[in-house]
């Protein structure tokens, strides 16, 4: 499997120093593992129209947090550093995202910490949704991931697999510049059938 964005494999998941707050829970590990359960969404749902909406969301999505507590606001306060990130928009221009795909990636990024769900007849709740499920898979990390309350029934196929993808690579793949390129082969080589 290759990643539906045809970039070189260090771009696709934000470098350190972009992350507000160093954390090792929501910090460029945890992205890189959401951006891996993001591409097998997309791979398994058949839903390559919405490959990079949803990489720039999974990018974005943490960016801005100050803390690892419970934050609804760290979504709406990412796309506002987005916004004073000309860089970010040109990297997500040449993966794919054209300028009508950003209301949608906005309201992703603001909900997936949101308490509340959008509407199913939402325009943008199958983004939100692949958003939201790509970053509970990787709630393996803190031992409490509810399968059920994944809205889409390929991620609640992959938990195994998630599982499997924290234990065989947190804090083995070290991070920086390269830590996307050295997990995504670490990724493919687990199993198939483990999802």
């Amino acid at each position: 499997m290759q990643p539906p964005i045809a970039l070189p494999l260090e771009s696709l998941a934000p470098p350190p120093e972009l992350f507000t707050h160093a954390s090792t829970l929501h910090g460029q590990s945890h992205v890189a593992r959401v951006m891996v359960h993001a591409f097998r969404l997309i791979e398994a749902t058949g839903m390559i129209a919405e490959a990079a909406r949803l990489w720039a969301a999974v990018y974005l999505h943490d960016l801005a947090r100050t803390h690892d507590g419970v934050c609804y606001r760290h979504g709406g306060d990412a796309m506002k550093k987005f916004e004073a990130r000309r860089d970010l928009r040109e990297l997500f221009a040449r993966g794919g995202v054209i300028d009508e795909d950003y209301e949608a990636i906005h309201t992703a990024v603001v909900h997936h910490c949101l308490p509340q769900e959008l509407d199913r007849t939402h325009p943008n709740w199958r983004l939100t949704s692949l958003l939201k499920d790509a970053d509970g898979l990787d709630r393996v990390r803190l031992y409490d991931l509810e399968p059920r309350y994944l809205r889409n029934a390929e991620a609640k196929t992959m938990v195994p697999f998630a599982t499997a993808l924290f234990v065989e690579t947190d804090g083995i793949v070290p991070n920086g510049p390269t830590h996307f390129a050295l997990l995504w082969p670490e990724a493919i080589r687990i199993p198939k059938m483990k999802s």
